[in-house]
């Protein structure tokens, strides 16, 4: 519960809703508009669905996780 409340309250759900947006828009301007590699634009919510996908793949990886998270996750 502890780092549920840090998450919120060091904004981070604001940053992920706002980092879905990002990736929306660079998503649909290059992918689709500019180099023409895809035909589907992607919705909002397809974005922040990546977004959280990406986030579950680096932290399973243990990618820019800091290191007391690290030790919070290891139950040595």
């Amino acid at each position: 519960m502890r780092f549920l409340r840090g998450v919120i309250r060091g904004g981070g759900i604001g940053a992920f809703f706002f980092f879905s947006w990002v990736i929306q828009l660079l998503w649909n301007s290059i992918l689709v508009d500019q180099l023409a590699l895809v035909a589907v634009k992607v919705t909002y919510w397809q974005a922040a669905a990546l977004w959280f996908l990406s986030i579950i793949f680096f932290a399973w990886a243990g990618i820019g996780v800091a290191p007391t998270v690290r030790r919070w996750w290891k139950c040595d």
